[in-house]
């Protein structure tokens, strides 16, 4: 059984304009068209149970369309999908009160797009008004090859908002930073937050990686790929053959998402 924790997929008029434009920009191939139709056909192949679509409201005009698709999305089988608020809409209470509504279980931010700082101070009563309502909350990290300096969710700022969390269901995203594997070495790994490895495999040499894993908490690593950046069959492949006990490749590739996502 394979959960993948972080994947993304647009509707379909504006997954032909979309791709492309993200594949230039990032200089990454694409393994999907980013339509919901292609990617659920490719997990299947792959053998993947469960993906969680991970959407952003890059401003606040899209909020309500971008939740829209989520809760459309979430009702397909195979497809847990989380909605976004953007920090600089004024209903951003509705709407994270509607989401929950539609029965959708978490909340993606993404400091890069929404341009924030993840240890801004002003940014605490979002993440409160999300916490409080029980959503799991899930951040972008590191650096995004699509989009230009500063980082907004460096490592060392995310260990910044740790006082912030005291439990509650937060997902660092990219192994808690992208291209920035030193850092959250330093930073990040150890403590007691949840972890996805999207754009880990093939990204971070493997012996960093497998040490990473190995000093993370094991019940807080997500198996991610971040689709269409990254192939499910080949990252599920590579994630095998890494030098890991069967019992937490078990947990990372399912048991752990299982749990958070409250599946069983």
């Amino acid at each position: 059984m394979v959960i993948d924790f972080h994947t993304h997929m647009f509707p379909d008029v504006l997954a032909t304009k979309t791709i492309p434009l993200l594949a230039e920009r990032s200089g990454l191939p694409a393994y999907t068209d980013g339509t919901v139709k292609q990617t659920l056909e490719k997990m299947k192949k792959a053998g993947v149970t469960c993906v969680v679509q991970q959407n952003i409201a890059t401003n606040p005009r899209q909020m309500t369309k971008v939740n829209d698709f989520a809760i459309a999305c979430n009702q397909l089988e195979g497809i847990v999908a989380f909605g976004s608020v953007h920090p600089e809409a004024d209903n951003i209470a509705y709407e994270l009160d509607r989401l929950k509504d539609a029965g959708v279980k978490g909340i993606k931010l993404h400091p890069d797009y929404q341009a924030f700082f993840v240890d801004d101070p002003n940014m605490q009563p979002v993440y409160e008004a999300i916490l409080k309502r029980g959503f799991i909350l899930q951040f972008h990290t590191g650096l995004d090859l699509g989009l230009p300096h500063p980082v907004h969710a460096a490592p060392k700022a995310l260990a910044n908002t740790l006082g912030l969390f005291t439990g509650e269901k937060v997902v660092f995203a990219h192994m808690a930073g992208f291209g920035m594997a030193e850092e959250s070495l330093e930073h990040m790994i150890e403590r007691d937050v949840y972890i996805d490895t999207s754009c880990s495999l093939g990204y971070t040499e493997e012996s960093l990686l497998l040490t990473m894993l190995k000093s993370h908490p094991e019940d807080k690593i997500l198996f991610a790929t971040d689709c269409p950046w990254g192939d499910f069959e080949t990252d599920i492949e590579a994630f095998k053959k890494l030098d890991l006990t069967d019992a937490l490749k078990e947990k990372i590739l399912h048991k752990n998402a299982e749990k958070l996502l409250e599946l069983t």
